[in-house]
């Protein structure tokens, strides 16, 4: 949740890192009066740096976290930037920190312009824009510009090349795009100072021809220069003033501020077609290889000037805060890129970002991989233009795997989407689970799909906490949940409210249609949906995997033990009906439970069910006409497995009593004579668990049914005021139990007889009993 000047506050629910060691992630900007503030602020917490030896390293550090990682920033001192001052600031800074494994260099930079300008604006370097070096081309992400030989024909021959960047930070900026990290400029606007990240304007990004010097004073705006001397280059609209545009490619480093326009060009040629030059690089990679992002301030030419300086260190703070998949799109991009033919399956719940991760793994492996072959299913056949494939009796999958099979073909990626086949998981040695979103990566989510003007709503730290735990940190529930906000000009706490209001409104609230363009256009978006597609294909594959789910359906989602389901003959069956619905990631195993809860070797397996399919499962059973059933089913299973009460048992038995006082709730089950019998054995499980109380209002709930049913002086009727009476006695209310007792002890004298067995027991309870005699 973000505060009122754009951190995440409430991301990260771990405490923070308390010493050196703990800190994995370093940001270094340079200059410090410009670049330091953006870093900040990108963090989505901050806290105190720790204790360390200041002898050696006279370093101030900036410490926080982004979406969980635990990030350390530096600064070089005022006027001491330079590759020789970054060199000394990163040396003691990483023997500080001994654990950083990934290293960030953001700042400001020059720009190098094309030689000739693309036809599409945004593809040209303007200011504002961000340049991240990037070894994409198989050639290093920086160079040394300054360090070669010059030879006596002119020409000069560079020798002086940096590492390439960590692995795990190309992995995860391969999935950067433009629109991704124009939201994260956003967290500038809510800041104080936001006028100071504020685009200059159109008019002033001027470029002039290299040969072209300055005409007046430093910071004069090119107010007397010759206008005719510009650069004619397709313009940018008003529309991509509000887009960040960033460049991946070569970053030239050297010693010295670039004020020359035929020199920057120079250097371009020089360096294989650099997009920027800057001067600290090189310095922090003598110590550690580390990710270069430099925004744009000027053009690297004698008009210079300080107008764009903050809003291009505020652009290139973005890319760092990127919110992602990084752990699983850096394993899928490992496995992609070994040699060799390799399978890997992406599982998980429907809705938790299978098909994107997918997709940005193959966007990432085209760029990374320029000469392999891409494919996605769907479109394959006639993508290869194979002879044949459209003949209605082809035979397409011995034709397509012909096809690739064929040694001339190359090396190729081949995305299945939608393999919803439990078979796969038990087939493909290389699985990836994709869980729920982390709580940062959900509420970026929720900030970049919410409208503009809806945005200022993420302010709310308690209403965006409920919400996204009310949506179970689901990524396509989230999307749907924000398209409906949208659409309706709603607020998050309206749709809060919707959604508490009933079962019957949250249920209609995940069926809503919507529209999204992640998505294939045929493919209906509702989570709901998507997950009864699933049901149905369950329901086909395995019957019984469709009855387990419908019975987990009824009880409560969380703790389900598996001796508490319905039994199966067959062992195996059962544990492939279980297996069904884990590889649909609608039921998930838990840990071994502690305290409270059988030894090791005799406890039984327990599940959850995801919420929000708990939720559609109900929807679904009650559309197809079966809920009631299925009701009435779980209540009488709960009859066959709840005792009454009793220490012998009792470590079976408390992991069912949560699931039989969810049941005994379920409003179409309230007339049921089912109910009354579950209820009774709620009753006296509470009492030998000592909850008196909790007895006391069962008892209540049964004498009530009792009395309406069979009168207040049936037998039944009688038995059910003793044992309230035992429940109220418990409570230390003496005087009311005793009364209790009474007017049972009169009620079968009369309807019994003085000689019924069930009347001399209450005469004895009523003289002798331990109850009584507290009593006095």
């Amino acid at each position: 949740m973000r505060s009122g000047d754009g951190r995440d506050v409430t991301a990260i629910c771990k405490p923070p890192p308390t010493s050196c060691a703990d800190y994995h992630v370093a940001w270094i900007c340079p200059v410090a009066d410009l670049e330091l503030l953006p870093a900040r602020l990108m963090l989505d917490e901050e806290h105190a740096a720790p204790p360390h030896d200041t002898h050696y390293d006279e370093n101030t550090y900036i410490c926080g976290t982004i979406s969980g990682h635990a990030v350390v920033v530096a600064t070089c001192p005022p006027g001491e930037t330079g590759n020789v001052n970054a060199g000394r600031l990163t040396g003691s800074m990483f023997k500080t920190f001994p654990n950083i494994r990934m290293a960030v260099l953001v700042g400001i930079g020059g720009g190098i312009p094309h030689a000739k300008a693309p036809e599409d604006p945004l593809d040209g370097i303007h200011l504002g824009d961000v340049v991240v070096g990037w070894p994409g081309d198989g050639k290093p992400a920086c160079v040394y510009h300054e360090r070669g030989r010059s030879k006596v024909d002119g020409q000069f021959e560079m020798v002086g090349t940096m590492q390439n960047p960590d692995s795990r930070l190309a992995n995860a900026l391969g999935v950067l795009d433009r629109t991704t990290l124009g939201e994260q400029l956003a967290r500038l606007q809510l800041h104080k100072n936001k006028k100071k990240f504020a685009h200059p304007g159109l008019g002033h990004d001027k470029l002039f021809a290299a040969a072209y010097h300055h005409v007046g004073g430093y910071g004069s705006k090119c107010i007397a220069c010759d206008q005719s001397e510009l650069v004619q280059r397709p313009q940018r609209t008003e529309e991509d003033q509000h887009a960040l545009v960033f460049h991946r490619g070569r970053i030239a480093t050297g010693n010295a501020v670039i004020q020359d326009g035929e020199l920057r060009d120079q250097i371009r040629a020089r360096c294989d077609g650099a997009l920027c030059v800057e001067m600290e690089a090189a310095g922090v990679d003598a110590n550690r290889r580390c990710l270069v992002i430099r925004g744009i301030s000027d053009y690297a030419d004698s008009h210079k000037g300080n107008m764009w300086r903050s809003y291009a260190a505020g652009n290139a703070a973005a890319p760092h805060s990127f919110v992602g998949r990084e752990t699983q799109l850096a394993e899928l991009s490992t496995h992609i890129s070994l040699q060799g033919c390799r399978r890997l399956a992406i599982y998980g719940l429907g809705g938790c970002g299978k098909t994107a991760l997918a997709l940005e793994a193959a966007y990432r492996a085209g760029e990374q991989q320029p000469a392999h072959a891409i494919f996605w299913v769907p479109a394959i056949g006639r993508l290869l233009r194979i002879p044949g494939i459209t003949d209605a009796k082809a035979d397409v999958k011995q034709l397509v795997k012909a096809r690739l099979s064929d040694e001339g073909f190359g090396q190729w990626l081949m995305v299945v989407d939608n393999a919803d086949d439990a078979d796969v998981l038990f087939e493909v040695s290389n699985v990836i689970e994709l869980g729920e979103l982390g709580q940062g990566e959900a509420r970026e989510l929720l900030r970049t799909r919410l409208f503009l003007k809806h945005r200022h709503q993420v302010e709310d730290e308690a209403t965006v906490s409920e919400f996204l735990g009310m949506l179970a940190f689901l990524a396509l529930a989230i999307v749907q949940a924000v398209a409906f906000i949208n659409e309706n000009d709603s607020k998050l706490f309206e749709y809060v409210q919707l959604y508490r209001a009933s079962e019957q409104e949250a249920t209609k609230l995940i069926g809503e249609e919507f529209q999204d363009q992640g998505r294939y256009r045929e493919t209906r978006n509702p989570v709901a949906t998507t997950w009864y597609i699933s049901f149905e294909q369950i329901r086909a594959r395995n019957q019984l995997a469709a009855d387990q789910l419908s019975f987990m359906a009824c009880t409560a989602s969380t703790d389900i033990p598996e001796s508490m389901l319905p039994p199966d003959e067959s062992r195996v069956a059962q544990a492939k009906a279980i297996g069904m619905l884990k590889a649909y990631a609608f039921a998930t195993e838990r840990q071994p439970a502690g305290e409270g809860r059988q030894p090791q070797q005799e406890q039984t397996k327990a599940f959850d069910v995801h919420p929000l399919v708990h939720l559609a499962t109900r929807g679904w059973l009650k559309a197809q006409s079966q809920w009631l059933g299925w009701a009435a089913r779980t209540t009488m299973r709960l009859v066959e497995v709840v005792p009454f009460g009793g220490h012998s048992t009792r470590a079976l038995w408390t992991a069912y009593l949560p699931h039989a006082r969810h049941v005994v709730d379920v409003h179409e089950m309230h007339e049921s004579e089912a109910r009354m019998q579950l209820l009774d054995r709620i009753g006296k499980c509470e009492q030998t668990l000592g909850q008196y109380a909790a007895a006391e209002g069962t008892y209540r709930q049964l004498l009530e049914r009792r009395e309406k049913e069979l009168g207040k002086e049936h037998p039944s009727t009688l038995v059910r005021i003793n044992e309230l009476a035992v429940a109220v006695n418990g409570q230390g209310k003496y005087e009311e139990a005793e009364a209790m007792h009474r007017q049972t002890l009169a009620r079968r004298e009369k309807v019994l007889g003085l000689e019924h067995p069930d009347t001399l027991t209450s005469a004895v309870l009523g003289q002798d009993h331990p109850t009584t005699r507290a009593c006095r």
